[in-house]
């Protein structure tokens, strides 16, 4: 019984947390979405782009268009460097 009071409340703060983020942040935490997917890192691609929107509970629609966009963002880096256009950056 207090394991399940203890996990209920936490999710009733989790819950909070997540609407008063998304409030502050707006379309920004779409963006930030966008740019956390299209940064080609470790860690750092559509897996974990999705799981960071589900988590959030943002918006199905949204977040997936930011995260096919920073798909293609990354995509376009990768070719980049390794087609050899920054090799001015030595």
């Amino acid at each position: 019984m207090i394991k399940s009071t203890l996990a209920a409340s936490s999710t009733g703060v989790l819950k909070k947390e997540r609407k008063e983020l998304q409030e502050k942040a707006g379309r920004g935490l779409y963006v930030a979405l966008f740019l956390f997917v299209g940064i080609p890192l470790p860690g750092t691609g559509a897996w974990t782009g999705t799981l960071a929107a589900s988590l959030l509970d943002m918006d199905f629609k949204k977040s997936t268009l930011a995260v096919m966009c920073g798909v293609v963002l990354a995509g376009i880096i990768m070719g980049l460097v390794s087609g050899g256009v920054f090799s001015f950056i030595r």
